[in-house]
């Protein structure tokens, strides 16, 4: 920032000054002052310079020069004695090879650190941000200004401006503050403020954030102020207090802090109050909707690379709310960092500690169904441990041993508990057959477990014990070839298992898996395409098992193709088939188009009542949709719209349409929203459908709001 102590003009470097002032610049008159390392500091410029008494008058292209900035004008007197410069008649600043402030007067007191400009102008190069005023004193850093406008548009004629009675602004703090501000649009006053303040820089700084304002048909009118707090460099939170005046009243609160290996802990909680009439007339569950979520990851929290265990790592997933309607109440950005798949919201917390041969884990993960009212009979691994000892060498060569050992803790308020003890001792023997090209291993796996049961007043069940020694073999390929204008990989896998010896005692429920207890057979392989500049355009992937001993021998057939083309289209399929119903129990397809100007995207999902259930990766319920969108960006107006249709149930699940359109200083956006989502009741959850539209405005970069009407 400008620097007034050491002289109001400056320049980065006499190379950069030489782009604004002719070659002959050192031929003309100058007056030159330097500091103790006999550096110049300061130099005077002008095409003819008079010294009368104690002035040094410099006309025609007077120029002040200083390390880091310079300044040009008609006119310029030097007081020797006072050491006061004015600068008179199309003063123009310089900081680097950008202008940077308009005066016609500029006064600068040397050794006072002070100056007074008038008529005044401001602009930061980096956001355009320019500020006029009738007059301006700088003094320690700090510009004070008289009958002040400020805007980023057109100087000329902008679409929008502040106008106000007088403004400061801190060169230091990059704060600037205005006093009796209006907002007009063009010449027309459409809002006014006592007083604002916000800053100009790049720096977080605590102040008020973007409010939102909205009005709906069952909410009533919504008011949310967020107030940003930052009061360290590591640290800072956003706390959002919220009215809705036919519902309630809340507060949501947002935690960021950065460690020292720059891993960034993420925490937000909320509490949001329902009237008595509004829970009465929706019949709602819960009147307080309350939740608070968690997001961390690191690796070397306590570890260090000599230790025997020279890795360990952390990972924090936690979401844990009242009821789906907290998610409503609250922004998108915290719905989208949830784990929620459908109504099944996960939570999980897990610690590892590594060496060389060893591995130790603890792990815990903790499920929501959000269509219950209750989730005391859902079973959770309230924790899970591990000890894995990694594969080493057992006497001969190509010979291995590995073991793992589990304990899991299935616990509930409500219903029976148990826990599960499980060993894996696998002995490896692998060998390479035809140059390399096949490889082939051998295994015999031991495997024990035990279920102790408790809690079991309502459902008889006896502890259960299961042993079981069993083989697997596995035949493997992995081929490369690179051809003229392509190359191709391919992987191919085949295991075989086959049961030895088992014993089971007691009782097994349905999420137990006993591994061994029959033949297997599983194929398995992935392909993968490049062009010439090696760039993937084709993968393919699938899995088939076959359960030899079951009366449906065979199982889900998964099939995954991908397939990119030109940069910009792509194509999905996956497909899961089961030959027990002989129908495709779920299946995505996905065209999309990521243009220059043009994003597109059109795709179907479906996935059967019999499919498989896989909670880890969110397998599980019905679902039938169509999804279709797109985005384009003409040369001022940018338009979109986006569906999701439930073609089984017939209707609409969520649609939008809007446009938003933009300048370098003002922007407005305007869209018609639809969706259905669910809503707790005492009778369970229920459907309500929600229709709004949200209108965006913009004056950039100072303020931003977003207002939201509902039906």
């Amino acid at each position: 920032m400008l620097k007034l102590s050491k002289v109001f003009g400056i320049v980065s470097s006499v190379a950069a000054f030489a782009l604004f002032v002719p070659n002959f610049l050192q031929a003309r008159p100058s007056i030159k002052q330097f500091n103790s390392q006999q550096e110049a500091i300061f130099e005077f410029l002008a095409d003819d310079m008079e010294y009368s008494q104690s002035q040094v008058i410099g006309k025609g292209h007077a120029t002040v020069i200083n390390l880091d900035y310079f300044v040009t004008a008609n006119e310029a007197t030097y007081d020797t004695q006072s050491g006061e410069i004015t600068l008179s008649g199309n003063v123009n600043a310089y900081k680097g090879n950008a202008l940077y402030l308009k005066a016609q007067k500029i006064k600068i007191k040397m050794q006072q650190d002070y100056s007074f400009l008038e008529p005044f102008y401001l602009q930061d190069s980096m956001s355009g941000l320019w500020v006029d005023a009738k007059s301006a004193q700088y003094d320690k850093n700090v510009y004070q200004t008289e009958d002040t406008t400020i805007s980023t548009c057109s100087v000329n004629n902008p679409i929008w401006q502040l106008k106000a009675s007088k403004s400061q602004y801190d060169v230091n703090e990059e704060w600037l503050s205005v006093w009796n501000p209006r907002l007009c649009i063009y010449d027309m006053p459409v809002l006014y403020f006592p007083y604002l303040s916000f800053s100009l820089g790049y720096k977080r700084k605590s102040g008020l954030l973007y409010p939102e304002i909205g009005n709906s048909k069952d909410d009533g009118f919504l008011y949310s102020q967020p107030i940003f707090i930052a009061p360290q460099e590591e640290w800072d939170m956003t706390f959002a207090p919220q009215i809705r005046t036919k519902r309630g009243a809340g507060f949501y609160n947002e935690f960021r802090i950065i460690d020292d290996r720059d891993e960034m802990l993420w925490a937000n909680f909320g509490y949001f109050g329902d009237t008595d009439s509004y829970q009465r007339t929706y019949d709602l569950e819960n009147q307080a909707h309350f939740g608070f979520q968690l997001k961390y990851e690191r690796k070397d929290l306590l570890t260090k690379s000599q230790n025997y265990f020279y890795e360990d790592g952390i990972y924090a997933d936690i979401s844990q709310i009242s009821d789906i309607d907290y998610f409503r109440l609250t922004d998108r950005d915290t719905r989208e960092r949830a784990d929620l798949q459908g109504s099944l919201l996960t939570s999980r917390l897990n610690y590892f500690l590594k060496s060389k041969n060893d591995y130790l884990g603890i792990y815990g993960r903790y499920y929501s169904d959000l269509e219950k009212t209750s989730n005391a009979e859902t079973l959770q691994t309230l924790p899970q441990v591990q000890y894995h000892r990694q594969m080493d060498s057992l006497f001969l060569d190509n010979l291995y041993y590995g073991f793992d050992y589990q304990a899991k803790n299935w616990t509930r308020p409500k219903g029976y508990r148990a826990v599960q003890q499980e060993a894996h001792l696998p002995i490896l023997y692998t060998q390479s057959f035809l140059n390399d090209f096949v490889n082939l291993s051998a295994s015999p796996i031991f495997y024990a477990t035990q279920i102790n049961y408790s809690n079991t007043k309502q459902k008889k069940l006896e502890d259960g014990r299961y042993y079981s020694q069993y083989y697997q073999f596995k035949v493997n390929s992995d081929l490369v070839k690179q051809y003229e204008d392509f190359g191709h990989t391919i992987s191919l896998e085949s295991s075989y298992i086959l049961p030895g010896f088992d014993r089971e005692k007691g009782d097994f429920q349905d999420f137990f898996t006993l591994p061994g207890h029959r033949q297997e057979l599983r194929f398995g392989g992935s392909q993968y395409f490049y062009d010439s500049s090696d760039t993937l355009f084709l993968s393919h992937r699938f899995k088939q098992p076959f359960y030899l001993e079951d009366n449906h021998k065979m199982g889900e057939f998964e099939n995954e193709i991908q397939y990119f083309y030109d940069y910009q289209w792509s194509f999905l399929s996956s497909i899961f088939y089961s030959h027990q119903k002989a129908k495709i129990s779920e299946a995505t397809h996905q065209v999309r188009y990521d243009g220059e100007y043009l994003n597109a995207s059109f795709g179907h999902f479906f996935r059967q009542s019999f499919a498989d259930i896989d909670w880890n990766r969110g397998r599980f319920g019905e679902a039938n949709y169509l999804m279709a969108g797109f985005e384009k960006e003409f040369e001022s107006i940018d338009i979109f719209a986006s569906a999701g249709y439930d073609y089984k149930e017939r209707y609409f699940k969520t649609w939008q349409v809007g446009f938003e359109t933009s300048i370098r200083c003002f922007s407005f956006g305007l869209k018609y929203v639809s969706e259905i989502y669910p809503m707790l009741t005492t009778h369970g959850t229920e459907a309500k459908d929600d229709k709004y539209v949200l209108f965006t405005i913009k004056f950039i970069p100072l303020l931003s709001s977003d207002v939201k009407v509902g039906n």
